[in-house]
């Protein structure tokens, strides 16, 4: 089941009628444990194309099917089952006194038990590692941890594809990277992931794949290295590759793009060949 389609997506076009914006010619699809990066200058869509994957907006033409289903016969139940979107700002999420009832507002919405309700709770805090903070406040939390209670709100209803907005923004890099290696063992788990994001560097530490919209259409779309090396279209698309890889290439432009680092610990298998080779 490693290559099961969760998502298809083949969006024609959707307007926004309320700012007149328009999304177009955007195609992709989602495996099962797989993580799809969406990135784009500000203002290019990312957000939008969320919330109508979310089923928060039907009015498009094309189709998009979730397990083979298209979104626009399911009911928002049924949706909400599958998939969940976390928001930028987890206070827009977040609106109960303690953590617990927070966690547990979508199961109890969906009519579980109290005995399936506290599992789902305890499950899906164990995923964003907040063990024990079943009673905290939530006026309590820091930053970070209210985002991963938010994504636990998400876990707890069962969602299994997760749509992420921006959500490192405002992190610290050290919380950054915790929450990244959150994302990979939600993956490893068999979670799909797409993540919008301005941060280029992080996208290869979690993403298989990446989308670029520019201005509300489908710019760029591939595996990650391949995205990430087609360095001239990333400019067109106000973009960038990642510091790393930009160092690499004004170091040394003899190395072919299959061997440009893309992370740290790829720049140091890198420079440790390149000692070696002059060493010889």
């Amino acid at each position: 089941m490693e290559n099961y389609i969760r998502l298809d997506v083949d969006l024609e076009k959707f307007v926004l009628e309320e700012n007149n914006f328009t999304l177009s010619k955007i195609a992709f699809k989602l495996s099962k444990g797989e993580a799809l990066a969406l990135l784009g200058p500000s203002g290019s869509g990312k957000t939008t194309l969320l919330k109508v994957l979310d089923g928060l907006y039907k009015n498009y033409s094309g189709k998009i099917l979730l397990d083979g289903v298209e979104l626009k016969k399911l009911t928002p139940r049924e949706i909400y089952s599958k998939m969940g979107l976390l928001f930028q700002n987890p206070e827009e999420q977040l609106f109960a006194e303690r953590v617990y009832e927070d966690v547990a507002f979508g199961p109890k919405n969906m009519g579980w038990s109290e005995e399936k309700i506290n599992l789902a709770v305890k499950r899906a805090l164990a995923l964003v590692n907040l063990e024990g903070f079943e009673n905290r406040p939530i006026h309590k939390l820091s930053f970070g941890e209210k985002k991963r209670v938010a994504l636990a709100g998400l876990l707890a209803m069962g969602h299994e594809i997760l749509l992420l907005d921006e959500p490192t923004l405002g992190l610290d890099p050290l919380l950054e990277r915790n929450f990244i290696e959150l994302l990979l063992n939600l993956k490893k788990k068999g979670f799909s992931i797409i993540m919008a994001t301005h941060n280029v560097d992080l996208v290869p530490y979690f993403a298989d794949k990446i989308l670029v919209i520019k201005e509300g259409a489908m710019f760029l779309y591939g595996e990650t290295r391949e995205v990430l090396m087609n360095l001239e279209a990333l400019k067109n698309g106000h973009m960038r590759p990642p510091l790393i890889t930009e160092a690499f290439i004004n170091l040394n432009d003899t190395l072919s793009k299959s061997l440009l680092p893309l992370t740290k610990e790829e720049a140091t298998e890198v420079l440790k060949a390149l000692v070696s080779k002059l060493c010889s």
